[in-house]
């Protein structure tokens, strides 16, 4: 995975693991209309099927919206609800002659052989997806002829249970996602999930780092590479195994489609798209009455710049512009806390994040049905990192540190360090307390020893609060892990150095034995002539030749 890219800063270590994957964009959105000082609320709706829903509101000088995820109270139901419905979307879109692809709708009465001799005059490739459904699901991208088809019918219409489905012609090109709200936003590019070979690793263990990155992304943490049919498939097709080691540089993609769910990854380029595809997604929000916000998707190649419009998002995640695999990432929660409350536009926002393990917790248990989060002090936040050093540790440093924190109202953590010291950060709207910390690092309780504190400023977001950090045990998974891979490296390298010596070993003996075999053959061959007649009647001229040669 490429590490091209170029996060925003105040989120650097400011989303926890809770936050990852589907509540992105919840958490972001709410973190930024808090750092704002605007109100946020999380409540969960009651479920007939008992599963967990969250949702929050924001509210500010007595305006209140809702949100489920990225989708607020300003966009309208009539505008979900026409999104919803992919065949409704093509229509709205065409009436005001947007690009969409050819197609047709096939109803749950629908046969399937309506909708092969239907494929049949599209021409194949073809796109089965379902009118109702987002994030790639059930969608059967590049179907090349009718067996493809009569398969992806199975697959979608019976094992799925998708029955209302849309047959459209396949448009070659490029995937992108652009965000729309004011205008446009952010854009990325979507590529098929792939790897990019070395030299040195398989195919297999190529897969497994990929995904050992993705896990440390916000967005693609909880969407991993899947080995299943499909990438076996492409592997193979590629001339590949799981145990082939490609080349340095050579790729290798493993799925067709490049949903982002299934491997597939983001890279900005919102600086590059061009004018045209700009405008067709932005005039694509205005064609569907009711719209505030979406997420358009468009498919273009070099000879189409406009684009085809392939689907609108009510729901659009963040993620892909928050943590693209490459390029600068963009700040859609402010577009969308600015969109719904320009006021606070100019408010100089904290650095500082809240525990949403705090929030999610009592909601996942049912313990509590709604939780308001304590605002933050807002403004600039003052922040140090101190090294302490001596004797500090097994003497109640941290927690005598963590006292004084809170007594001063300052945010931040400590933590001990496996060399013997102590890490404290502090953090605080003002910054005289912060400064005269370092005193108190360097008093400490009555049993600790201080010898030393080094002080730097600390430019990273802090946890509203003050904490005592332990390594965290998936940390310490992460480091055994990669002290095992790295050991297991290590012996594959020396297994195959010692294979390579034996092999040479038996070159040599091998070559030590055709030289004893021919010693051997010569051998047998001087004893067989030196017993022949001829060599004894010749042996009066061999004594006449040896007499000769010492004269």
């Amino acid at each position: 995975m490429s590490n091209e890219h170029a996060w925003l800063s105040h989120l650097t270590n400011a989303v926890p693991k809770s936050a990852f994957g589907k509540r992105l964009s919840m958490y972001t959105i709410a973190l930024e209309a808090w750092r704002r000082g605007i109100k946020v609320k999380f409540y969960r709706l009651e479920d007939p099927e008992n599963k967990l829903r969250i949702r929050y509101s924001l509210s500010y000088r007595g305006k209140e919206y809702n949100f489920e995820s990225s989708r607020g109270d300003l966009l309208t139901d009539q505008a979900y609800d026409i999104c919803e419905d992919k065949d409704l979307t093509k229509q709205y879109l065409s009436k005001s002659d947007i690009p969409v692809p050819e197609g047709k709708r096939f109803m749950e009465d629908s046969s399937d052989e309506e909708i092969v001799d239907c494929a049949h005059k599209l021409g194949y490739p073809l796109v089965l997806k379902p009118v109702s459904e987002n994030a790639g699901k059930g969608v059967m991208a590049n179907i090349q002829g009718e067996d493809d088809l009569r398969e992806a019918l199975v697959h979608v219409r019976r094992e799925l249970k998708y029955t209302d489905v849309l047959i459209e012609k396949r448009v070659p090109g490029e995937d992108f996602r652009l965000f729309v709200l004011d205008g446009l936003v952010g854009a990325v590019q979507r590529i098929p999930a792939n790897i990019v070979g070395d030299g040195e690793h398989t195919v297999q263990e190529l897969i497994d780092i990929k995904n050992s990155e993705r896990k440390k992304n916000p967005h693609q943490s909880s969407r991993l590479i899947i080995i299943d049919k499909e990438v076996q498939h492409l592997i193979r097709l590629g001339g590949y195994t799981l145990n082939s080691v490609p080349k340095h540089g050579e790729q290798i993609y493993l799925r067709e489609k490049a949903s982002l769910s299934t491997g597939g990854e983001p890279i900005d380029v919102t600086g590059e798209i061009s004018n045209e595809i700009k405008e067709t997604a932005i005039q694509s929000v205005k064609a569907i009455p009711g719209l505030a916000e979406c997420g358009v998707d468009i498919i273009s190649d070099q000879s189409n710049k406009a684009g085809v419009v392939i689907e609108m998002n009510t729901r659009p995640g963040l993620g892909p512009h928050l943590f693209p695999v490459k390029g600068q990432a963009r700040d859609i929660p402010k577009a969308f806390v600015d969109h719904y409350f320009p006021e606070t536009m100019h408010v100089e926002r904290t650095n500082l994040y809240f525990d949403f393990d705090n929030v999610i917790e009592p909601l996942k248990s049912r313990s509590m049905q709604q939780i308001e989060l304590m605002s933050p002090p807002i403004g600039k936040l003052y922040a140090k990192r101190y090294i302490v050093s001596g004797d500090v540790q097994g003497v109640g440093y941290r927690k005598w540190i963590r006292k004084q924190a809170l007594q001063h109202h300052l945010h931040g953590y400590t933590q001990n360090k496996k060399s013997g010291d102590v890490v404290v950060v502090v953090a605080g709207s003002n910054q005289d307390d912060v400064s005269v910390f370092k005193t108190l690092c360097y008093q400490g309780p009555d049993h600790a020893e201080v010898a030393k504190v080094k002080e730097k400023d600390y430019e990273k977001p802090v946890k509203m609060g003050f904490d005592i950090q332990k390594e965290s045990k998936e940390k310490s998974l992460d480091k055994l892990k990669a002290k095992l891979q790295k050991e297991k490296a290590d012996k594959e390298k020396m297994d195959q150095k010692i294979t390579q010596l034996e092999h040479e070993n038996n070159l040599a003996q091998q070559k030590l034995e055709n030289v004893q075999q021919q010693k051997e053959q010569i051998e047998q061959i001087y004893t067989v002539l030196k017993n022949s007649r001829s060599w004894r009647y010749t042996q009066p001229l061999r004594n006449i030749g040896n007499i000769t040669k010492r004269s």
